[in-house]
């Protein structure tokens, strides 16, 4: 019987584990799925930034 409940015991860890996966790769794609939206809201004006490094100081300034 101990052998028995093991097996059972290991295959709902198994298949717990699986289900979180699955759970944990749709909230991703849907968190992703919401950036790209945001990205995709600001930069829709398609404006290039243009930035170069100062090597005085290592700062960063629009390019003229």
């Amino acid at each position: 019987m101990n052998t028995t409940a093991g097996i059972v015991a290991g295959l709902l860890v198994a298949g717990a584990a699986v289900t979180l996966v699955r759970f944990a790769r749709r909230k991703a794609n849907e968190f992703r799925a919401a950036i790209d939206e945001l990205r995709g809201a600001a930069s829709e004006s398609g404006e290039v930034l243009d930035f170069e490094r100062d090597p005085a100081t290592g700062v960063y300034r629009r390019r003229a």
